[in-house]
């Protein structure tokens, strides 16, 4: 995990198990354009998330990597509630995973 601001930078494995309560907290999390392979070497990977707190409420957004480090968003979805925003959060998250594992 990185601090880079008031952002909060988490591999995908992390954000997995990110609780509402640290959202809350942390207020801005996103993945690693990175994800570590079963020999420790860092791969990139095609997506980076975001979860942000704001005042109409919970954002969260896929962003496709183009030409790291150009990026351009995919999916964007805000909630009214932390609860709700994570639950979609998670299963982006997860995709992405499987996608990467195959």
């Amino acid at each position: 995990m990185h601090y880079y601001g008031n952002e909060t930078i988490m591999s995908l494995e992390q954000v997995l198990r990110l609780k509402a309560s640290e959202v809350r907290i942390l207020e801005w999390v996103r993945t690693y354009e990175f994800l570590e392979n079963t020999y420790g070497v860092d791969e990139p990977v095609p997506y980076f998330l975001e979860i942000r707190c704001e005042s109409e409420g919970v954002r969260i957004r896929k962003n496709r990597i183009m030409d790291f480090p150009d990026y351009q968003c995919e999916g964007e979805e805000v909630f009214p509630n932390v609860e709700q925003a994570l639950a979609a959060f998670h299963q982006w998250a997860e995709e992405i995973l499987a996608r990467t594992e195959k």
